[in-house]
């Protein structure tokens, strides 16, 4: 994601300047949670833990999304979706509370792409979701705040557990996000990265829309397996 951050950024970057990260066992460190209880404050609601499939690879699971501004996500044989053109916005109708969403994504080379989280619903402007949600960046040459595993222009990852963690290009990584209260986190191939703790105006990020971000024409993002565990 390029371009001005928006109102709930703004707010989120002034307090996010002024705290440390935090683990996911809620305690103030400099140090990466290497090893994650990946449900730790999001259980699934289903005695049985059973997630919720957003998008399995079929024609069928891509047509319950809906694509705000300019450009598509392109199916691929493979049962993955490629990112065209841009800038613009693949979401999903209904919104969510509480959850952990689990996707699984690649980059061709030096792209740009990101997740969406906690937005209202966007109509057909994408930027509804820069303004009003946040961003889980996938860039890992941009600056550090806007970089693979940063809040977009808000807090930036753990860049040592992060470039440990990250896969290279041509190769699959898998980001797990949980939105629960105020808190989102950030866990790259197990390993926790990022953990943002939203200002009092953000109390609660949820209920929100989720969605996947299409850069621009030279940008060749990939995503597949998306699936979300309610909390």
């Amino acid at each position: 994601m390029t371009g001005t951050t928006g109102n709930r950024r703004c707010a989120a970057a002034a307090l996010a300047a002024s705290l440390t990260v935090i683990s996911c066992a809620g305690e103030e460190s400099g140090e990466p949670d290497t090893e994650p209880d990946r449900f730790r404050g999001c259980r699934s609601s289903s005695p049985d833990g059973a997630e919720r499939i957003l998008f399995d690879g079929s024609p069928e699971s891509l047509d319950e999304w809906r694509m705000a501004g300019p450009g598509e996500f392109e199916l691929q044989d493979d049962g993955s979706i490629m990112t065209r053109g841009g800038m613009g916005l693949l979401w999903y109708p209904e919104e969510f509370g509480a959850y952990r969403l689990v996707l699984d994504w690649k980059v061709a080379g030096d792209d740009n792409s990101g997740v969406f989280v906690g937005f209202p619903e966007p109509g057909d402007d994408p930027r509804v979701a820069a303004d009003d949600g946040y961003e889980v960046q996938i860039d890992a040459t941009d600056e550090p705040d806007r970089t693979t595993g940063a809040i977009y222009a808000v807090q930036e990852p753990d860049a040592d557990a992060r470039d440990a963690a990250l896969n290279p290009p041509g190769s699959w990584n898998e980001y797990e996000i949980t939105v629960h209260g105020s808190v989102i986190d950030v866990v790259l191939n197990g390993v926790t990265i990022n953990r943002f703790q939203a200002p009092a105006s953000d109390a609660d990020v949820t209920p929100g829309h989720v969605g996947l971000q299409n850069h621009g024409p030279n940008d060749e993002v990939y995503y597949r397996d998306l699936r979300i565990h309610p909390c």
